[in-house]
């Protein structure tokens, strides 16, 4: 039975979504993790429902199709749904253009099961991405029109330039443990796009912070993952184009 639930979102991300499930299909403990993808219908080159299809034999998966892309966009929302369906221990916000080390679900399963039973949320302790230019012609030299399993994925990933960052968002790498999830998950007012907006997203309040402030009332300060699960996830580096007001507008 699977342990961990891994939650993403993918709009126009599913280049890097095969690189992704790429790699969990290279997992040396394949059953440790459900991937569950929440995505808008009938989008993208390939579209996300033929990389679901494409993959369904080597991965556990399950998806989520959201028509309105206003709602879609707020994404505390959709996360309030994957919360609310995870029927495994613990659950993963992802973002869809990570890459993982072979041993990464394996190693991660052990890691909480003899040592953060009772922890409520936990965070990679970094990340390591890459130039953008060098992602783009990794990730597009290898995913045309139809889904293709990238072999050796995470070596591939691992041969661009590093660039270590400090900085982990909400949604890039976020363990929450399903059992102490707060009730109703992440405050979002539905008019308004509190949880995602460029325009003063520093100045509102967050829905992300919030939540991770009352899982923090519910079981003390959150806890890193040891540093080797930092080195070992490669976030293929993509443009934020901050003019279409979203950061997934663009086909990745």
């Amino acid at each position: 039975m699977s342990l961990i639930t891994v939650a993403v979102q993918c709009h126009n991300f599913q280049r890097r979504l095969c690189w992704m499930l790429s790699s969990l299909a290279q997992q040396t403990a394949r059953d440790v993790a459900l991937v569950d993808v929440a995505h808008l219908p009938r989008n993208g080159a390939p579209a996300t429902e033929a990389v679901l299809d494409f993959f369904g034999a080597d991965v556990r998966l399950k998806s989520s199709a959201w028509d309105d892309h206003g709602t879609f966009q707020k994404r505390g929302l959709v996360r309030n749904r994957q919360l609310a369906e995870c029927a495994t221990e613990w659950l993963l916000f992802a973002d869809c253009d990570m890459v993982y080390h072979p041993e990464f679900f394996a190693r991660l399963a052990a890691e909480l099961s003899a040592n953060h039973a009772k922890a409520t949320h936990m965070l990679s302790s970094g990340r390591i991405s890459n130039p953008q230019e060098a992602a783009n012609e990794l990730v597009d030299g290898a995913i045309g029109a139809a889904p293709v399993c990238v072999a050796e994925a995470f070596a591939c990933a691992s041969g661009l330039p590093r660039i270590v960052k400090r900085n982990v968002g909400a949604g890039f790498s976020q363990l929450i443990n399903a059992r102490h999830a707060p009730h109703g998950g992440y405050y979002v007012t539905p008019q308004e796009n509190a949880d995602w907006a460029w325009d003063g997203q520093y100045q509102k309040a967050r829905s992300d912070f919030q939540f991770r402030k009352r899982l923090g009332r519910l079981g003390g300060a959150r806890r890193d993952l040891p540093e080797w699960f930092s080195q070992n996830l490669i976030h293929l580096n993509h443009h934020r184009d901050k003019e279409a007001g979203r950061h997934l507008e663009e086909q990745r």
